[in-house]
C-alpha cells in the first residue's frame, strides 16, 4: 500500500471518521444534525413544587431545538416522586414555547412548529423506581405507547444514529429493547440496538442494569456526579437566582415560566442548598450541540459544553472524566468538565433568550466559520508549528477574538499562558493523537463562542 494512502487511514481511524465503522456518525458538517429522543421524569414546571429542574433543561432544548432533529418526547415514570407520568407538563412548556416561535424563527427558520413537537410527545411506563424489580416495568403486557415509539423511530430509514437521552428511568427503552429480542432474529437485534446511544443521567431504576447486562451492543454512556458541575464548582454567580431573574425571567413567555430551583443536591449537607439554575440533566443535551464547532455526540472522550467522558473497562460503556489539573476545593473532580464550559454556554442561553424578544439586529449570534468542524495536521515529534486560525466570519459584523487551547487537557502540549490568532506549537516527543482547539469569541453583548478542532497527529 501506497505510504500515503496507509497514512490517510490511519488518520481516519484515529478521528472515528471512518465510513467503514458499524453507523454512520455525526461528522461536523452543515445540515448533519444528531437525532434526539429525550426520556423525562419530570414533576413540575413550577418554583417550589416537586422538582422542577427537569423543566429548566427541557425550556433550554427548546431553545435550541433548531439546532437537533427532534424524534421523541417520553414522560416516564416520576421514580421517587410518584408511580405516575406527567405527559401535560411537557405539553404546557410546548405551548409556551409556540408563544415565542414567531420571534425565534426570525433569527432562525428552522425552529420547529409546535405541533410537530406535541406530536412527538408520549405516554410512558408508570411502574418503575430503584426499588422495584425489572418484572414490574417490562415484560409481557408492558408495552407502552413511549416503548413502540422508541422502536419505530430506532427503525427509521435514516443512516444517522438514535440519541436517547435519559432524564429520569429507562423502563421504557428497556421494555423497546426487551419487545425487539422476543420478536426478532438475533441478527436483527444486533442491528436494532447498534443504532441506538444512550445518554444517560445516573442509572435510576433497576431496568439500566438489565438493559447494560443484556445487551451489549448498545453504546452507552453514564453520567453521575460530574454532572453537577452545570451548578456547582467554577463562577456559580453564572446560575444563582440573581442570574435568572436578570438574564432569564422577564424575556418572553418561555422565560418567565423557568423555574428558579429551590433545593438540594447529593452534597447539600455539607455545600447548603442550592437556588437557580440546576439542570442535572442537561449536559446531555448540550452535548447534542454539534453547530457550536466542540462538541460530537459520538466522541464523548473529545469533550465539550456537556463534559467529558472516556471509555469504561466495558466495550461500549462510558463513564464521566476527570479534567487535569483537579481543584482541591471540588466535590467531586468529576464536576470540572462541565463548569469550565459555563461561562461560553449560559452567554448563549442567554443570547437564545434575547431571541425571544428581540428582532435579529438587535441580539447577538455566534462567529460562523465555513470550514470544517476539524481540521488534519500531519508533524513530526519536535517539530515547531505555526498553525493559523480558521476563517471566521460575525453574523452582526463584531469584531472576534482568537485563542487556543489543547482539550482535551494533555501535559505533552504547552502553550504558552496567552495566545494570538496564529499558535505557534512544538509537536510532543510522543506520537498520537493531540487535539487543539481553536476559540473564536466576538464583542457582542452577551459575547458569544464557537470553536474548531484541530487533530494533530504526530508520526
Amino acid at each position: 500500500m501506497p505510504v500515503f494512502c496507509a497514512q490517510l487511514i490511519s488518520v481516519l481511524l484515529l478521528l472515528g471518521l471512518c465510513t467503514a465503522c458499524r453507523t454512520s456518525r455525526y461528522t461536523g458538517q452543515p445540515g448533519s444534525k444528531p437525532r434526539v429522543l429525550v426520556l423525562t421524569d419530570m414533576t413540575s414546571i413550577r418554583t417550589g413544587e416537586r422538582e422542577p429542574d427537569d423543566a429548566q433543561s427541557m425550556i433550554r432544548l427548546l431553545l435550541y431545538s433548531n439546532d437537533l432533529d427532534l424524534e421523541g418526547f417520553v414522560a416516564s415514570s416520576n421514580l421517587g416522586h410518584g408511580q405516575q407520568i406527567r405527559p401535560e407538563l411537557i405539553h404546557a412548556l410546548i405551548d409556551t414555547y409556540s408563544q415565542v416561535l414567531p420571534a425565534l424563527r426570525k433569527h432562525d427558520s428552522g425552529y420547529p412548529a409546535a405541533e410537530q413537537l406535541h406530536a412527538l410527545v408520549k405516554s410512558g411506563q408508570p411502574i418503575a423506581a430503584p426499588n422495584l424489580p425489572v418484572e414490574a416495568s417490562v415484560g409481557e403486557e408492558k408495552d407502552t405507547e413511549a416503548s413502540a415509539w422508541i422502536i419505530r423511530r430506532t427503525d427509521e430509514a435514516d443512516n444517522r444514529p438514535l440519541y436517547v437521552l435519559v432524564w429520569g428511568g429507562t423502563a421504557d427503552l428497556a421494555q423497546a429493547l426487551w419487545r425487539v429480542r422476543r420478536d426478532r432474529t438475533p441478527e436483527q437485534v444486533t442491528t436494532f440496538c447498534r443504532r441506538l446511544r444512550i445518554h444517560a443521567i445516573y442509572d435510576q431504576d433497576q431496568t439500566a442494569t438489565w438493559i447494560k447486562a443484556n445487551f451489549p451492543d448498545v453504546w452507552y454512556v453514564t453520567r453521575t456526579a460530574g454532572i453537577r458541575g452545570m451548578y456547582r464548582g467554577g463562577d456559580t454567580s453564572l446560575v444563582r437566582s440573581a442570574w435568572v431573574r436578570r438574564h432569564i425571567h422577564g424575556h418572553g413567555v418561555l422565560g418567565d415560566s423557568y423555574p428558579d430551583y429551590k433545593g438540594g443536591d447529593i452534597w447539600s449537607r455539607r455545600l447548603g442548598g442550592f437556588t437557580g439554575t440546576k439542570e442535572g440533566d442537561t449536559p446531555s443535551m448540550l452535548a447534542m450541540l454539534t453547530n457550536n464547532g466542540l462538541d460530537n455526540p459520538d466522541r464523548p472522550e473529545l469533550g465539550g459544553w456537556g463534559g467529558r467522558s472516556i471509555p469504561d473497562s466495558v466495550p461500549n460503556r462510558y463513564v464521566d472524566a476527570i479534567d487535569l489539573p483537579t481543584n482541591p476545593d471540588d466535590p467531586d473532580p468529576r464536576m470540572s468538565s462541565v463548569y469550565r464550559w459555563r461561562p461560553a454556554f449560559q452567554a448563549d442561553f442567554q443570547a437564545r433568550l434575547d431571541w425571544c424578544i428581540l428582532p435579529p439586529e438587535s441580539a447577538n449570534h455566534r462567529p460562523v466559520s465555513a470550514q470544517p468542524a476539524i481540521r488534519q495536521i500531519q508533524a513530526r515529534p519536535g517539530q515547531l508549528l505555526e498553525i493559523k486560525p480558521s476563517r471566521w466570519r460575525d453574523p452582526d459584523r463584531h469584531s472576534v477574538a482568537l485563542r487556543w487551547e489543547v482539550y482535551p487537557p494533555d501535559p505533552n502540549v504547552q502553550f504558552p499562558a496567552e495566545t494570538g490568532p496564529i499558535l505557534s506549537v512544538r509537536a510532543p516527543q510522543q506520537p498520537g493523537m493531540y487535539w487543539l482547539v481553536e476559540i473564536a469569541t466576538d464583542n457582542g453583548s452577551p459575547a458569544l463562542t464557537s470553536y474548531r478542532r484541530v487533530a494533530l497527529l504526530v508520526k
